[in-house]
């Protein structure tokens, strides 16, 4: 009787469990947007999209992260036209019949923070900020968060190790490549508080060829001396193209000191040079995962979010390339590219007989679960 009263016991535990695990169904798919200023021909925003796929595949997300298409010139936050392509996406993604159900963007400009507000907080979607525009967003409130680098913070923090690494610079100056975007002069401004007298100005950079970038540069520090002087201390982007310019600005002006923002494997090839000091990190990866993993995470859970409106992912300075391996590691701007003969790592589809890994696990854990109970009980 014993033994019958233990089967019992145990069919029913069995049963709890089977229709525990029966009643959880997977989650439901999420449609989340996402729009940026970066451009494709801007390589910066290569691993934030790659990063967003990746979150998208781990959070059961239907990803619409919008890029701009004109590739013909490095537009950066400036470009009106990028400017104008960001509201009217962002107006189709949160209004309609088929509204997102979550949505992250960069602030690269007034209009695009006024967007965000009439279509996708008006419409009770909760929307996260990257990359650009944290401060406009805190101030208005109502966003969830913000995700990236502090664009006051990593001026100020590059203007007071430029001081402290260029003692025998006379001034300072921040080249400012994309026409007085939100991020640079947020980071100018940060620069200038931090070398104080010393700070000479911010340069509108004209990048469309080498000689307009060193006439911009010229044209305020020997127009406004006369000479270019003695050791002068200079921040300023590195996207390739700005690299190869500053590099040819250097062979024309010996004294120079040279700070980057962000890194790039233009970057990585110039470190350790006499003129380079250092660029930054701001881990552009992290930009593009955390957004859709935490929108997904909150309109599953019912509006739950962490309370931390700054999710710093930044700055730290990179003052070495990696190498081998860690390059494409720690540098997303990398191309990791296999051996011509090495096929690349693929998942199998699985046979008509053969398990799927998750059913091996849930075999395994019942097969553990069913000895443990046996044990218990006896039988």
């Amino acid at each position: 009787m014993a033994s019958l009263y233990n089967r019992a016991a145990l069919a029913s535990i069995l049963f709890v469990g089977a229709t525990a695990e029966e009643s959880c169904p997977c989650p439901e798919t999420l449609r989340i947007g996402g729009v940026s200023h970066g451009n494709e021909a801007d390589k910066f925003w290569d691993p934030v999209y790659a990063a967003a796929n990746r979150a998208a595949m781990d959070s059961s997300v239907d990803l619409d992260f919008a890029r701009y298409d004109e590739s013909s010139t490095l537009t950066g936050q400036g470009g009106q036209e990028i400017v104008d392509w960001m509201v009217d996406t962002i107006e189709k993604m949160c209004t309609g019949d088929n509204t997102v159900d979550g949505m992250f963007s960069t602030i690269n400009d007034v209009a695009v923070l006024t967007a965000l507000k009439a279509n996708c907080l008006a419409n009770g979607i909760p929307t996260v900020i990257i990359n650009a525009g944290g401060n406009l967003a805190q101030e208005s409130g109502n966003f969830l968060h913000f995700i990236g680098a502090d664009d006051y913070n990593t001026g100020k923090d590059a203007g007071e190790k430029l001081l402290a690494a260029c003692p025998t610079c006379q001034r300072f100056y921040c080249l400012d490549h994309c026409g007085g975007c939100t991020s640079w002069t947020d980071r100018c401004r940060g620069f200038e508080d931090a070398v104080g007298d010393a700070y000479g100005q911010t340069i509108q950079i004209d990048d469309s060829s080498e000689d307009a970038y060193i006439a911009s540069v010229e044209s305020v520090i020997i127009g406004t001396n006369g000479t270019w002087g003695d050791d002068v201390g200079l921040l300023l982007g590195t996207h390739q193209s700005m690299i190869l310019f500053a590099e040819a600005l250097h062979n024309k002006h010996k004294k120079v000191k040279l700070a980057g923002v962000d890194t790039s494997p233009g970057l990585f090839e110039v470190l350790g040079d006499d003129e380079w000091l250092w660029g930054t990190s701001q881990q552009p990866y992290l930009q593009g995962y955390y957004p859709v993993q935490m929108l997904a995470n909150t309109v599953r859970m019912g509006g739950q979010s962490l309370q931390t409106f700054n999710l710093e992912t930044g700055p730290t300075f990179v003052t070495e390339a990696p190498e081998g391996q860690a390059l494409c590691n720690s540098d997303p701007f990398q191309s990791c590219i296999v051996d011509d003969d090495q096929e690349p790592e693929t998942v199998s589809s699985l046979t008509d007989d053969e398990p799927s890994p998750g059913a091996r696990k849930l075999a395994s854990v019942t097969t553990r679960f069913v000895s443990a109970a046996l044990r218990i009980f006896g039988i």
